[in-house]
């Protein structure tokens, strides 16, 4: 009785720290077949509270392994990450608002990532630590920084007793400043339709300022692989007759020497007789003699399907670009001749030829 007594203080004593929060308990037993289980049961918002009679009691849900329980429902973002709220490509010092919410008991943005912090949205800590919490609908200003770059915005939520969250992300693209060399009549397309994989009239609107948004997306949901991409990724990048493409990319300053790759015009169904491409440092350098540094290998003029760049970051070879670590350079495309860049080959609104993203034969795995 005396236990009983000291036992029930302590509980008392502890009740002030546990009532009002979110509480799991473990509850270890064995199974009928001899198995030891635990038992996951966390407390709703109330956390734990003692009856009159000096019992503890607890609204919550159960986790695995509960006699009798059941399994609890996956956490679901209601309302997530969407286009109208966060653009495929927006200006530095733009403002945006972001609704969510969830029905989850945890919400984090720290699986964001970002070329520099955006206020309002931080990368450490909970966004929301309860299950009501989590439900209500969340409004989150945020600023993007002026520094150029992806800005991959992520939502994840979890359960209680269920490990993988739910996941809702989107990538912001603020350009660079750089200006763009190409001929008079021309204009860089900054957001540019394509069709990924093969996937006709299933296409996307992106940032194509950006290399990583063309040729390093795999889904909506996976991070964007800066350069050199995603091996062997077809794209098909529809370019309207007085328009170009200039992607910039910087070539990461750890990337083992001598990778290689091909961009090469895959197409056994043209839409042009044909196109060129330049990689350069400059945007929209259409210029059919490569300038120095770069070489006549960084200059594709008037390309048929099979009509490639390769490049490659190590020692020079005769018609192969050379690229250097840590550098910035542009991939710029055009419908038309270098001789003749207004002279477009696309006879219809825009044109697009697929262009598949090879590793190089004999080069190191890509990053």
């Amino acid at each position: 009785m005396k236990l009983k007594r000291h036992v029930a203080a302590a509980l008392a004593a502890a009740l002030p720290a546990i009532a009002g929060a979110q509480v799991t308990v473990n509850v270890h037993w064995i199974a009928p077949d001899g198995a030891a289980k635990t038992c996951v049961v966390t407390a709703g918002a109330d956390g734990v509270t003692m009856d009159p009679g000096g019992n503890l009691e607890l609204d919550g849900v159960f986790g695995g392994d509960c006699p009798g329980g059941s399994a609890p429902m996956p956490p679901v973002i209601t309302d997530g990450l969407d286009l109208a709220e966060l653009p495929a490509t927006s200006a530095g010092g733009a403002a945006h608002t972001v609704a969510w919410s969830a029905d989850a008991d945890r919400c984090s943005y720290s699986a964001s990532v970002f070329p520099s912090p955006v206020s309002g949205w931080p990368t450490s800590g909970d966004a929301c630590g309860t299950a009501a919490a989590c439900a209500s609908p969340h409004s989150v200003p945020v600023s993007l920084p002026a520094t150029p770059g992806i800005y991959a915005f992520n939502l994840s939520c979890w359960r209680n007793g269920i490990a993988a969250p739910v996941v809702s992300q989107r990538a912001v693209a603020v350009p660079g400043t750089s200006a763009c060399i190409a001929p008079t009549g021309l204009t860089r397309a900054t957001v540019s339709y394509v069709e990924f994989n093969y996937t006709p009239g299933n296409g996307r609107e992106t940032d194509s300022t950006l290399f990583e948004n063309i040729f390093g997306y795999f889904d909506e949901v996976s991070p964007l692989r800066p350069f050199p991409g995603r091996s062997n990724l077809n794209q098909r990048v529809f370019i309207a007759q007085d328009m170009y493409v200039s992607m910039r990319f910087t070539v990461p300053a750890t990337i083992t020497p001598n990778t290689s790759g091909v961009l090469r015009f895959e197409e056994t169904q043209p839409q042009t007789d044909g196109m060129s491409m330049t990689i350069s440092k400059s945007c929209g350098d259409f210029n059919p003699i490569a300038q120095a540094p770069l070489t006549r290998g960084c200059v594709v003029n008037d390309a048929g399907p099979n009509g490639n760049i390769t490049w490659i970051v190590g020692t020079a070879h005769a018609g192969i670009c050379q690229l250097v670590p840590g550098e910035t350079y542009y991939l710029n495309i055009l419908h038309a001749t270098l001789d003749a860049p207004l002279q477009s080959l696309c006879n219809r609104a825009s044109c697009g030829n697929t262009i598949q993203d090879q590793i190089g034969p004999g080069s190191p795995p890509w990053p």
